[in-house]
């Protein structure tokens, strides 16, 4: 099957893509409304159908595609069946009855076909281009190295790629396998992770130095937390990554490692290269995932660039609404964006009537239509959050301890949701196989309302409040690299450790100012206590918040953390014991270790 989601007079829900016969073109059908045509065909007496009418589905189906994959297997092979049906029966009995269930797929927009994807990870230097012509790379630790995007870097087949004003312009993109995740697991072997893919998809990774810039003006040493945030930020700036056109089930690609991949601009051929290029496939990088992160439907895993990564443009080349970039991969399609640059000094805002915005993100364009652009205290709660930020560095001994030197940006990168949990959600356990534990006491603030580029002096405006953040830190990943290694391979495990579901707790939010050298406080019983500042962080909230909402839009009810603090706490193995983490004015999170470490 082909499932697509999108959006025909304004109502947005998910559809199977079939051939029409009658019209030699593809049409995308509603299944809640082909199952209601079939029911009224079936009515009369003299249907062939009459006596067994076709019914797929006991209840009406959801419109998000998504919360179709929630319902499970089931309803997944039910739609499989409902599929196969119209097939046929468009070719031999009633097209007449079925228009209206289904439309011109030309004449409809599509959306990505998980146009808000709660985790969108993808891989990096997962092909042998980065290291076949590098004779330093003695060997390779191999585990998926990748980041997370936001929502907002989300957009759909045709969208436009909308580029910021820029002096200076470099960058580029390629296309990469999309992994749509069908039904949530933990642990999963890896002999068994196939069964847990709905299908695949088309991805364009698109980066352009605008971040990177501040990062390339700074004096060595540079450390691998700048490099990163720098470049992947600039992936999870707004309307970055196309994705589409279609959901493509396994059963319509038969090897996913057997597909050819090409890049084009404009009609000129860029790139080509193949699937079987992938140094991890899908099988093991979702094991790897689900040993540490809980997956579930709708979950988007892109596996990297297989050949030339990031085409990039010709010296003095502007791209104009008549330039595509299209991102071919054998059996899912031909992903197609034209790449435009914004006016100079546009703004997508009107501050008259936030409702005529247009939004380069379908995502952020979606909560404003819907009137979510802000949250209150009231409403905001933990499974509000759709994106969590961690800050690294951001405190005054980071030099010291770690070799990060003071920079005039923030080191920011994006986590999965689900690594926040509340304090009442009860033990943190700590598996078996859990490197070196650390617990630490951080700030953490909530954004208000829709945030993009704003000064700091206004940054207060778009800040709901203020929480306690106890943090847990697993070094496991980063004790099974093997030296020598590249930073890369170093540091991303630091990243990792901090990802562990509910390995982030938080307490009540406080809609309070900014809490000036407010004391930290840290106790685990029997194990001891640590204390530190607010005043340790280099940035507080208004700087991070200002220079993340450049080029990123931050969401209503997003969580940031400024980051660890100099003190942190070890945990030693086997520890059964209560804490409590601290901040003056802001509360505390409590809360209990189950350590299962032997």
């Amino acid at each position: 099957m082909k499932l697509v989601t999108f959006v025909e007079n304004d109502h947005e829900r998910f559809g199977m893509v079939l051939a029409h016969p009658a019209f030699a073109e593809e049409w995308v059908f509603d299944p809640n409304l082909v199952q209601e045509r079939l029911a009224l065909y079936a009515s009369r007496g003299t249907s062939p159908l009459n006596a067994n009418p076709p019914r797929f589905f006991e209840q009406e189906l959801p419109d998000d595609l998504v919360d179709f994959l929630a319902l499970g297997e089931d309803a997944f092979e039910a739609l499989r069946r409902m599929h196969d049906f119209l097939q046929r029966f468009l070719e031999q009995a009633d097209q007449y009855i079925l228009l209206g269930a289904g439309f011109p797929l030309a004449e409809v927009k599509l959306r990505a076909p998980i146009p808000r994807p709660r985790l969108f990870f993808g891989l990096v230097q997962n092909s042998p281009t980065a290291w076949r012509s590098r004779p330093q790379r003695t060997h390779l630790n191999l585990f998926p190295q990748g980041h997370q995007r936001p929502q907002s870097a989300v957009i759909g087949p045709g969208d436009p790629i909308v580029m910021p004003e820029s002096a200076h312009m470099e960058g580029g993109w390629n296309p990469e396998l999309g992994v749509i995740i069908g039904r949530g697991g933990k642990d999963i072997p890896v002999e068994d992770a196939m069964s847990y893919v709905a299908g695949l998809t088309i991805v364009s990774d698109v980066t352009y130095d605008y971040f990177r810039q501040d990062y390339l003006a700074q004096e060595p040493p540079l450390d691998w937390f700048e490099d990163a945030m720098a470049s992947w930020g600039d992936k999870k700036s707004d309307g970055r990554t196309p994705m589409g056109p279609y959901l493509v089930t396994m059963d319509e690609i038969g090897n996913p490692y057997d597909l050819l991949i090409y890049t084009r601009q404009s009609g000129l051929l860029r790139d080509r290269s193949h699937t079987g290029a992938m140094a991890l496939g899908i099988e093991r990088t979702i094991h790897w995932l689900s040993t540490y992160m809980t997956l579930y439907p709708g979950d988007v895993i892109h596996m990297g660039t297989m050949g030339y990564d990031g085409s990039p443009h010709l010296p003095g080349f502007i791209p104009g609404e008549d330039d595509l970039i299209e991102s071919e991969i054998e059996k899912l399609g031909v992903l197609r964006n034209p790449m435009v640059f914004e006016a100079p000094q546009h703004d997508w805002r009107d501050d008259s009537d936030l409702s005529v915005a247009i939004h380069p993100a379908p995502a952020i364009r979606d909560i404003i239509q819907h009137g979510q652009e802000s949250i209150t205290v009231d409403t905001w709660s933990v499974e509000k959050i759709k994106h969590a930020w961690l800050n690294f560095g951001n405190y005054a001994e980071a030099e010291a301890q770690e070799g990060m030197v003071t920079r005039p940006y923030s080191r920011f990168l994006c986590a999965p949701n689900t690594v926040i949990a509340a304090a009442n959600e009860g033990d943190i356990v700590i598996p078996a196989d859990a490197g070196e534990i650390w617990l630490g006491c951080e700030l953490a603030f909530v954004v208000a309302s829709i945030t993009h580029r704003i000064a700091p002096e206004d940054a207060p405006n778009h800040i709901l409040g203020y929480l306690p953040l106890l943090s847990v830190y697993d070094t496991c990943f980063e004790d099974a690299v093997i030296e020598p290694a590249s930073m890369q391979e170093r540091n991303l495990p630091k990243v990792y450790g901090r990802w562990r579901d509910g390995f982030n707790r938080v307490g009540q939010l406080q809609a309070t100012d900014y809490p000036q050298a407010a004391t930290c406080r840290l106790a685990l019983a029997d194990v001891g206590q640590i204390e530190g500042s607010t005043g340790e962080y280099i940035y507080d909230a208004a700087a991070i918040l200002a220079y993340m909402s450049r080029h990123i839009t931050l969401f209503p009810g997003d969580v940031i953390s400024l980051g660890r603090q100099a003190q942190r706490l070890a945990v030693p193995k086997g520890t059964q014991a209560a804490g409590l983490a601290e901040i003056d004015g802001l509360g505390n999170v409590p809360f209990q270790i189950q350590d299962m470490r032997p």
